[in-house]
């Protein structure tokens, strides 16, 4: 009896804008349904702000309430994607563990890089740490940003072998492998020689596979930009493996 009342007194309060948060303690002193009535409830919240998604997650997690966890990351997901938050978003689908969610945030991400060139939200990419395991297009968001990195501070070594990795590996989309081929140019051009032959060999496998695939063979029929693209990369890569030969031959006979 005593239990029923409390159950009853707490569904009173949790319909409260104010005092929801108070209903939680009194469902907590209900062994036997005050779970079930709490996630009941939570499930019918209105979650109008983040900070109020916080404190619903807070006590979710507090209590164990997986399923409910999932939920509440998944809606504010949705929610920051419809308001074009993409890092809020991304956010929250780490949260969530929602591979599926994360992997398609990304990929709005890297929509945005080829229109615009720059990243936003770098904060968060840089610091994805183990959670850009979540999804292979979050690993590719977070190691194609690692390269800009390692590019930015000369490491140019390091910077081609993992630009060549992200290729091979087969975990950039297709339609990014033309970007990933314009970011070797400079690579290609530099001073110093930087890809390897080996190396060489594999970015030409890698052009011709991408122009072997039919809508790249659709687009350059009509683009003369796109056409003189890939003439510079050809150019570059046959410039490259010439130059890396003569010094790994060098190399050899000293």
């Amino acid at each position: 009896m005593r239990e029923y009342l409390l159950l009853e007194y707490a569904s009173g309060l949790f319909a409260h804008h104010s005092l929801w948060q108070l209903a939680v303690d009194y469902f907590d002193y209900c062994p036997e349904y005050g779970k079930a009535y709490l996630e009941h409830h939570i499930e019918r919240i209105s979650l109008d702000t983040e900070r109020k998604a916080l404190k619903v997650l807070r006590i979710c997690e507090q209590r164990s309430m997986t399923e409910q966890v999932r939920s509440i990351c998944k809606i504010m997901s949705m929610k920051a994607v419809r308001n074009n938050r993409l890092g809020s978003a991304l956010s929250w689908s780490i949260r969530a563990k929602d591979a599926a969610f994360a992997t398609l945030i990304s990929d709005r991400f890297l929509r945005e890089y080829c229109e615009r060139g720059t990243f936003s939200d770098l904060d968060l990419i840089d610091n994805l740490g183990p959670s850009m395991l979540l999804s292979d297009r979050l690993t590719f968001l977070g190691k194609y940003r690692e390269f800009h990195c390692m590019y930015g501070e000369k490491k140019f070594f390091a910077a081609a072998k993992l630009l060549l990795m992200l290729m091979t590996a087969r975990i950039a989309p297709c339609s990014f492998w033309m970007t990933l081929l314009t970011d070797a140019l400079p690579l290609l051009e530099h001073q110093e020689v930087i890809f390897s032959a080996d190396q060489t060999y594999e970015l030409m496998k890698c052009l011709e596979d991408v122009m072997a695939a039919e809508p790249k063979k659709e687009k350059l029929q009509d683009d003369d930009a796109e056409i003189m693209k890939v003439e510079m990369l050809r150019l570059a890569l046959a410039r490259n493996l010439a130059r890396a030969i003569i010094k790994e031959g060098t190399l050899e006979e000293s």
